[in-house]
């Protein structure tokens, strides 16, 4: 059976938002990046996650930005919509809202209040009943602070309309048991960038992450290269992957992408409170990270 999801077995950018100088989402801005990721050969998208600043905007901001990716994407490749919050009700209600405007799937992390094991499987799976569209749960132990065991997810499974989960964990033991339940019912992407092919190894189908906004063709070509057996060129790319996360990490992750995707030509604005952008020195660095591997950083080098 083709899973409702099969074409975002891939590599999946989680977008960055685009913000004016007022500080509300640059739409016009968001569309242009959402087209040129698509243009370098992109998977599918993922909105309104950690990396887009879902859960610090308004459920009105948070819907515009998913419009704007489900109509420049123009059904060519899946759109995911986070539409996690700290209560059921609203979640539920974005969740509709998104699947109303055309997204693929939804996903959802878990609140960010203390919850029993029973509530936690029950926020996921009443998402997921009170939704027609597939439901993609978010396992991110280091935002939470809960690490989901497979029981859990083998329980969440038994939900027809539970098609996947995002795994943002360095636990591939655990990626591994969860690829494996029910004879691989469940979609798992991969979440931490930097062990991209650890993930794929260990059966992720693809990769959500951050750092694919800059730099997707390189974990497109190491994704390919895994898919085809060439396991010494993959390693080989897995070194520049670590290399590039490594660097991302020294200015910060997300100030750093924004900064990346300014070089690139795109009027990113500035991080969202309480994120703060780079100072002098940072955003210096960056560019000479720039400039120092275009093979990165523009679709010349794919």
């Amino acid at each position: 059976m083709t899973h409702p999801l099969e074409r975002a077995h891939g590599i999946v950018p989680a977008l960055l938002t685009p913000y004016l100088d007022d500080g509300a989402p640059n739409l016009p801005e968001l569309g242009r990046l959402t087209a040129a990721l698509l243009e370098r050969g992109v998977a599918g998208f993922y909105v309104g996650g950690s990396t887009g600043d879902g859960v610090m905007q308004t459920p009105q901001e948070r819907l515009a930005c998913i419009e704007v990716v489900v109509a420049e994407t123009g059904g060519q490749v899946p759109v995911i919509a986070h539409v996690g919050t700290n209560a059921t009700r609203l979640t539920l209600d974005l969740a509709n809202r998104a699947a109303a405007a055309g997204v693929d799937a939804v996903s959802a992390i878990l609140p960010s209040v203390p919850l029993t094991p029973a509530e936690q499987l029950d926020y996921f799976r009443t998402v997921a009943r009170g939704c027609d569209v597939p439901f993609v749960a978010y396992n991110f132990p280091g935002r939470t602070g809960v690490n989901l065991s497979v029981e859990f997810f083998a329980a969440l499974a038994e939900e027809p309309n539970v098609a996947g989960v995002k795994f943002t964990s360095l636990d591939m033991f655990g990626l591994q048991q969860l690829a494996r339940i029910g004879d691989g019912r469940l979609a798992i992407w991969n979440g931490h960038d930097e062990v991209a092919l650890a993930g794929f190894v260990s059966g992720a189908c693809g990769a959500i992450g951050s750092t694919f906004n800059a730099a997707p063709e390189l974990f497109i070509r190491l994704l390919e290269q895994f898919r085809t057996g060439d396991y010494d060129a993959a390693r080989t790319t897995q070194v520049a992957v670590s290399n590039y996360v490594r660097d991302l990490v020294a200015t910060g992750v997300l100030p750093t992408l924004r900064e990346l995707l300014r070089l690139q030509g795109f009027a990113m604005g500035h991080s969202r409170h309480p994120l703060h952008d780079l100072d002098a020195d940072g955003a210096a660095r960056v560019r000479t990270l720039f400039a120092a591997h275009p093979e990165l950083f523009t679709p010349s080098g794919h």
